[in-house]
């Protein structure tokens, strides 16, 4: 197991989806001053989420809040997630760039796979894809993408992004997908990392056939510590050489109220983040209790200045 002075850090780039409260036009510079504030402080790996088009119905029972409402609705501005990072390539030169996560049967694996061998030219071999089966089902509708097939179809983008990175050129006849030989260009000069994400059996034996991590929203420690049992235990199945990465992505609040974990004084931060790694975690993904864009910068900074050091 990494110890804690291995763990990286990143930060989720949600304005690029969710409901910010300002105007179009003002987002694309919020994005380039965040990913610029992430890399001059010191993180390792900036992230952002994936939806296509958000419908008017959308399920009130969203995990992530309080009220069960998500932070967004049919209004919200959703940017492609491939676009916007790749635009952010031209910008930064060290920060990782990558899904958190992908809806992987959005879109037909040989476009899925284009989007991110495209990401890690532009970006010099720095993207990061995190993968998972997507869970809105009014979104699986208006994409026309049968919603109970989503974890197939995850499975064989997954087969076709490996092969597609180690062969430049195959055909593939699967339940989904058929297609004769084609070519997947440009060709990655390095493995590029995949996580997977869920909760689920399948996630973890996803995890273990295709992936280098699990990653994974709001689990306390312990909860990462039961989870890497499983993972493990089909690491094992499946005969996977060294350990899985796991990120875990979770409000981080500097100076905040010290009774939750993660907000507090930076050495309450830095105790917290030493229990996720003791309990498996590699990455720690900075999300924010605030959509106040000034505010979140703030938070990056102390967080490169007061606690990522002690890393």
């Amino acid at each position: 197991m990494a110890s804690a002075s291995d763990l990286e850090f990143g930060v989720m780039l949600s304005a690029t989806s969710n409901d910010y409260g300002i105007a179009d036009e003002e987002r694309p510079e919020i994005f380039r001053r965040t990913a610029t504030a992430v890399e001059e402080n010191g993180f390792d790996v900036l992230v952002a989420g994936d939806h296509i088009a958000y419908p008017d119905e959308i399920p009130s029972d969203y995990e992530f809040s309080q009220s069960g409402e998500p932070p967004f609705d049919s209004d919200t501005s959703v940017y492609d997630v491939f676009q916007v990072l790749s635009h952010l390539a031209a910008i930064t030169d060290d920060i990782a760039l990558g899904t958190n996560v992908c809806a992987a049967p959005y879109r037909h694996p040989i476009t899925l796979t284009k989007h991110v061998l495209t990401l890690e030219s532009l970006s010099g071999g720095r993207a990061d894809l995190g993968v998972a089966p997507g869970w809105l089902h009014t979104e699986f509708e208006a994409l026309g993408v049968p919603f109970e097939e989503r974890g197939s179809r995850t499975d064989e983008f997954l087969d076709i992004f490996r092969r597609a990175c180690e062969e430049e050129r195959l055909s593939y006849d699967g339940d989904h997908a058929s297609f004769d030989t084609v070519g997947f260009h440009p060709s990655p000069s390095r493995e590029i990392p995949v996580w997977i994400g869920g909760h689920s059996g399948a996630t973890f034996r996803r995890i273990a056939e295709y992936g280098n991590g699990w990653t994974t929203l709001w689990d306390r420690p312990d909860d990462v510590e039961q989870a890497r049992d499983r993972i493990l235990n089909a690491w094992t199945d499946y005969d996977r050489d060294g350990e899985p990465e796991i990120a875990v992505l979770r409000p981080v609040n500097v100076g905040g109220d010290g009774d939750r974990i993660l907000s507090g004084s930076a050495d309450e931060i830095i105790d917290d983040l030493e229990s996720y790694a003791a309990a498996g975690a590699t990455r720690v993904i900075v999300d924010f209790y605030t959509t106040d864009v000034d505010e979140q910068l703030e938070q990056i900074r102390r967080l490169g200045e007061d606690v990522l050091p002690s890393f």
